[in-house]
């Protein structure tokens, strides 16, 4: 099976002579770097591309050769799937609640309200998603698909917005389907999601690792070399550059009052990289919204270094990563990168094509970000944040969505900036935080705590 996509930049190949099979009643893991094709495996799967070449069967239907009305009936009556962007699985719209409705055809049955309070969002029934945390977005979009009776469960990185707990929740749902008659198919760099499957489809550069010769995750990293883990004190006093005290955000939901930041506090200097961890729905990415200006306090004081509170603040005083990372698709990965450069000082070529390198993106920089997976999406956007070595960084989940290696080549991109003189607040579930940062916050309910480890 081949899956050939034709681009503004050209032709990508995304799966190349692919034989798989995934066992009915089975959870099947699909492995791989960034990049190598989980998406387009996926989207194979459920009906929603058919291959360039190859057959591909599902439920007695054969995709490649079906109508789009028949893949469609396939998608209502056999398939759930669980997008990997967590706000692409919702209607803007609707609640919770009524996108169970809309699945069970308005019989919600108390196996799916069971599964709603085992993952911890029965408050967030009647809400609509753009009121929930990413993380509380990822349960509902799992909660929804698997309601739906579908008999194949597709899933695209479902955990990579959770903490560790959730993660555990949702796997123990997850391992619950296949005794229940459902067949589930995962792509992941969750090592908890891989010890749950019974089978691993394991993908590089969009051929099974077994046909390359290679595992998947063996590639080049500054990671693999540990040039970035050893932590050195700067050489002068650090700079502060940022001082929060008693910074409040409430938000009504319905009748219920949700204080989203409760007098937290926190200071950042330059060369310090800060881990800021927590459950989902803590309010870490309300915080870093608060930050950098996107969002109004409700009372509390950030004092900036420079300039007037709440002044805008150019590229080189304040980068951001979102969650939802706002490459401009028109233009292609590098002219994403060289965009801070040329609303500012002018272009640095050797800057670009530094980050571009340590990133991997050096091979994708003439594409555009909708022809790029989502991990190499996440990379340009930090690339894109560091290329005028800011003074803070912000950063929301930046490894979210990258294997092992590659977040550690985040991470490290990171520490990097900060060794330089950057200070960098870093939202993130990925433990492996813990060998870059300097320091941790952990946040709880709103509120902050310095963490362990």
């Amino acid at each position: 099976m081949e899956r050939r996509y034709r681009t503004g930049s050209g032709e990508v190949r995304a799966l190349r002579g692919v034989t798989a099979g995934f066992g009915s009643g089975v959870i099947t893991a699909v492995i791989g770097p960034s990049g190598s094709g989980k998406s387009s495996l996926l989207r194979l799967v459920a009906g929603m591309d058919r291959p360039t070449s190859g057959a591909v069967w599902v439920g007695g239907v054969r995709v490649d050769r079906a109508t789009g009305r028949a893949r469609r009936r396939l998608r209502r009556r056999v398939v759930g799937y669980v997008f990997q962007r967590s706000s692409d699985n919702f209607f803007p719209h609707l609640t919770i609640r009524e996108h169970l409705d809309l699945v069970t055809r308005g019989r919600a049955s108390e196996r799916a309200l069971d599964l709603v309070r085992s993952l911890g969002i029965e408050g967030r029934l009647d809400h609509r998603a753009a009121e929930l945390s990413g993380g509380e977005q990822q349960r509902a979009a799992f909660a929804v698909a698997a309601s739906s009776g579908a008999r194949l469960l597709v899933a695209d990185e479902p955990t990579a917005q959770l903490d560790d707990e959730s993660s555990e929740e949702l796997m123990h749902r997850v391992r619950d389907l296949p005794a229940q008659g459902v067949t589930v198919i995962v792509a992941t760099h969750d090592p908890l999601v891989r010890a749950a499957a019974g089978a691993v489809v394991e993908l590089d550069h969009g051929m099974l690792a077994t046909d390359r010769g290679r595992p998947s995750f063996a590639r080049p990293s500054r990671a693999a070399v540990g040039t970035i883990a050893v932590h050195t004190a700067p050489q002068e006093p650090t700079a502060l550059l940022l001082r929060v005290d008693g910074l409040r955000k409430s938000f009504r939901r319905g009748g219920e009052l949700v204080r989203a930041v409760d007098g937290a506090g926190l200071t950042l200097s330059a060369f310090e990289l800060v881990a800021l961890t927590g459950r989902s729905g803590a309010g870490k990415s309300t915080l870093l919204q608060l930050l950098a200006g996107w969002e109004e306090p409700d009372g509390g004081r950030i004092r900036w270094t420079a300039g007037s509170p709440g002044a805008l603040r150019t590229w080189s005083e304040l980068a951001i990563v979102p969650q939802q990372l706002g490459l401009l698709e028109e233009l292609t990965v590098r002219e994403n990168v060289e965009f801070p450069l040329r609303l500012g000082p002018g272009l640095d070529p050797a800057a670009v094509q530094d980050l571009l390198d340590a990133l991997g993106l050096e091979a994708l920089a003439e594409r555009y970000p909708p022809e790029i997976s989502v991990g190499e999406q996440q990379r340009a956007a930090l690339a894109r944040a560091l290329v005028l070595s800011p003074a803070v960084l912000l950063a929301d989940e930046p490894s979210g969505h990258q294997d092992v290696g590659w977040a550690a080549g985040v991470f490290g991109a990171i520490r990097d900036a900060a060794a330089d003189g950057s200070g960098c607040l870093v939202a993130t579930h990925d433990p492996s935080v813990r060998r870059f940062a300097d320091r941790r916050l952990e946040m709880h309910d709103g509120r902050l705590a310095a963490g362990e480890g």
